[in-house]
């Protein structure tokens, strides 16, 4: 968890491989000047060239839906973000950490699984790409990754007492609606449910006709729903709910889903819910916030082992086309 929400915070562009060919067949690649081969921006021993920027910056406005980079502050963010990439690829350089073979055809099959090979060399086109040059942008998004969880692997989590704190301070994110766990059998006639309902007054148990019967996703559980907020319910079904005493059998419910029959197993109270109920939720929370400052202070870490030189002139030349 503190991985992947700490990848995210860190910074808009390192979004994961898939996003870049759905993000570049919608918005399409930027047009830039042409311009020489000489280094635009040096981080520690890489060299990035004038061409090798327009192509960052393509793959960063397109997943950050910028679709132009004449506005000077947006230009300096990008610039920014390619630094702090640079930055960190130098890191793993420097620590050496590589991608595998392995890595990469288990990425590749986990990407192209989402694709028909026809729809993925569509994609590929759509984005003005060829194979090779998605496959190395691919393995570069795989190292960032290993290289950021190699760093934020050393924080350590928030302690119960800290947990707990921030509980205590903060009780009204952590209200609980009044609640409800049931369990129902939806069925598409009337006549059918009604079969049902005298089945169970019988003496027929609801959980196993559910699993024959109910034509609802959670038929599977027995047709056991879960909590829900009574407020998050369709008004004729929050109406029968909020009345049916817990452990009885409701009558045949019409609602725009189709025939119902009800089973309250439960009902909470509006109120706090309990600390036990939120652990996770905050210590996420926490970690996140840690992970941020954590990674904005390595970032700037970074730069003073490693050298950062930024071309202004050639810079001011990628412009528009």
């Amino acid at each position: 968890m503190i991985f992947s929400r700490c990848l995210i915070s860190l910074m808009g562009f390192h979004l994961l491989a898939c996003c870049f060919l759905i993000s570049i067949a919608t918005f399409g690649c930027l047009k830039f000047e042409q311009t020489n081969k000489m280094a635009v921006i040096t981080v520690g021993t890489r060299a990035v060239t004038s061409e090798e920027l327009k192509k960052d910056i393509e793959f960063i406005s397109a997943l950050t839906n910028f679709r132009s980079i004449q506005n000077n502050e947006i230009k300096s963010q990008l610039i920014e973000h390619i630094i702090n990439h640079y930055l960190i690829l130098e890191y793993g350089k420097n620590q050496g950490i590589s991608i595998n073979e392995n890595d990469m055809q288990l990425a590749v099959s986990e990407f192209k699984r989402e694709y028909t090979e026809e729809s993925f060399q569509d994609a590929l086109l759509r984005g003005y790409v060829n194979y090779d040059q998605w496959h190395e942008r691919l393995k570069e998004q795989l190292l960032v990754k290993k290289i950021i969880k190699s760093v934020i692997d050393t924080i350590p989590s928030p302690s119960y007492q800290v947990i707990k704190e921030y509980f205590e301070a903060n009780t009204d994110q952590f209200r609980s609606p009044r609640m409800v766990k049931f369990r129902q059998i939806v069925t598409m006639t009337e006549e059918e449910a009604s079969d049902i309902l005298k089945r169970l007054q019988n003496g027929e148990n609801m959980s196993d006709l559910a699993l024959e019967y109910s034509t609802t996703p959670e038929a599977e559980k027995g047709g056991e729903v879960g909590w829900v907020a009574f407020s998050d319910l369709e008004e004729s079904m929050e109406e029968i709910l909020s009345s049916l005493p817990e452990g009885k059998i409701s009558p045949v419910k019409k609602t725009p889903y189709g025939y119902h029959i009800f089973e309250v197993l439960s009902v909470k109270e509006e109120g706090i819910k309990d600390l036990t109920e939120v652990v996770k939720e905050i210590e996420s929370k926490l970690l996140n916030e840690q992970c941020e400052i954590f990674l904005q202070k390595w970032l700037k870490e970074l730069r003073s082992q490693f050298t950062v030189k930024i071309n202004q002139e050639m810079l001011a030349k990628l412009k528009m086309s």
